[in-house]
This record gives structure tokens, C-alpha cells and sequence, in this order.
């Protein structure tokens, strides 16, 4: 299932009471399209007269991923206990530290829960993300024969093509323009990582547009669309 609002206020209502004493006010609640996270707490500070602030507390969920129940539901208590660690000012030594770890050992425990401190997406989540989205890819053909490729961040693409010509085993590089959901389930890279790709995957790299890295005045390089005339 994907997070909705209701979904996320009915359970934040459900596990304030059975786990946490009813003892945290309701915080703005929110859906977002992150692909960056599953969940979130988050702290506004707002200043007010008389150099006083309040804090406006919210609690966010991404329906970016089509995620079991009971996986979703441990997303909201996990950041329940974010929640609960700021508002009782507890002192704990990162966001993830140890008085966190033994109040999230203790809810799975108590509650029969399978909280994480962090969530790793499975191959079927991950297919899961259908946004459509741009992504530079590198495919590249190894001495063997086989194709690999890297879902390249823009900031890094300079870097990786220079890092990936002294690999010994690439053999030749092809850097293509692609739109659609289906390398959602590759990361965006900052470092040389290559990961085989099926079929359907070198189908769709086929019918993106072509890249290709011209030096211009100053002896500096571009990335852009191959056969592209300069004027």
C-alpha cells in the first residue's frame, strides 16, 4: 500500500495511545513524493513576540513506494520515537544513538513490531516507484562482453567518465538521456559503481538520446545531445 493522509493520522492517533501514553500533542502531518526517505520528523521553530519561538512539529510519510502494511506502520512509529525523543528533551548521542536503539529494541519487544533504524528497499519496492523521472545513464561494455551500466548524479558526471576510462575492464563507454520510471530502481551514484541491467532495461537506454562530451573554448567539456551542431 501507498501512505495516505488518513492512513498516517489514524495510526499516528493509534500508536500515540498504545505506545507512547498518549503523551505526544498531534503534529501537522503530511504525504510527500520523496524518494529520499520513507518517513521523517521534522522541528519548525517559529519566532514569536518578545523574542519567545515555538516549535511546530511535523510528521511526514513518502507514498513514493508501495510498501507492505506493517512495514509502513513501523515507518510512522519509528519516527514516533524521533518524535518522542525531542519532545521529552532526552539526550541521546546521534539521531540514531543508544537511549533511540533501546526505546525502538523495546517497542519491537513489547509491541511485536520489527522496527529498523534505517529501511532498505527490496527489489519489488523499489520497481514499485513509477514518478517519472530523468536520469544520465553510462553503459558501458566490459572486455567480457557484458553490459553494465550507472545511474550517474549530474554534479558527478565529469568525474566518473574520467574515473571509469582507467578501469581496465571497460572496454567502451556509451553515456545516454533517459525519461521514465524504470532506473528508479538504480541509485544516482557520486562514485564509479556498474550494475547489470536486463533487456528491457538496454531497450529503453536504446530509445533515450544520446549523449556525447565536446570540449569547447577554454578546454573545458560539455555534456549534450550527440550530432548537435555549434554555432
Amino acid at each position: 500500500m501507498r501512505a495516505t493522509s488518513g492512513f498516517l493520522e489514524d495510526r499516528f492517533d493509534r500508536f500515540n495511545q498504545e505506545i507512547f501514553d498518549d503523551s505526544l500533542p498531534r503534529p501537522l502531518m503530511h504525504i510527500s513524493s520523496a524518494r529520499s526517505f520513507m518517513g521523517q520528523f521534522k522541528v519548525e521553530s517559529r519566532a514569536l513576540p518578545f523574542r519567545k519561538k515555538k516549535e511546530i512539529y511535523h510528521l511526514i510519510l513518502s507514498n513514493r513506494y508501495d510498501l507492505d502494511e506493517e512495514v509502513l506502520e513501523d515507518v510512522v512509529i519509528h519516527e514516533m520515537i524521533h518524535y518522542f525523543i525531542h519532545y521529552r528533551k532526552i539526550k541521546d548521542s546521534s539521531s540514531h544513538g543508544r537511549r533511540f536503539r533501546e526505546l525502538m529494541n523495546d517497542i519491537n519487544r513489547r509491541h511485536n513490531r520489527h522496527i529498523t533504524v534505517s529501511h532498505r528497499c527490496s527489489k519489488k519496492e523499489l520497481e514499485s516507484d513509477s514518478a517519472k523521472t530523468h536520469s544520465i545513464i553510462c553503459l558501458c561494455t566490459m572486455t567480457d562482453g557484458r553490459k553494465l551500466i550507472c545511474r550517474v548524479s549530474q554534479s558527478k558526471v565529469f568525474e566518473i567518465r574520467r574515473a571509469l576510462y582507467q578501469w581496465d575492464k571497460v572496454a567502451e563507454q556509451e553515456w545516454y538521456w533517459v525519461y521514465g520510471s524504470y532506473f528508479n530502481r538504480y541509485r544516482r551514484v557520486l562514485t564509479p559503481k556498474l550494475f547489470s541491467v536486463d533487456e528491457e532495461g538496454l531497450e529503453i537506454i536504446a530509445s533515450g538520446t544520446r549523449l556525447e562530451f565536446v570540449e569547447v573554448s577554454g578546454g573545458s567539456m560539455i555534456l549534450r545531445p550527440a550530432g548537435r551542431i555549434s554555432r
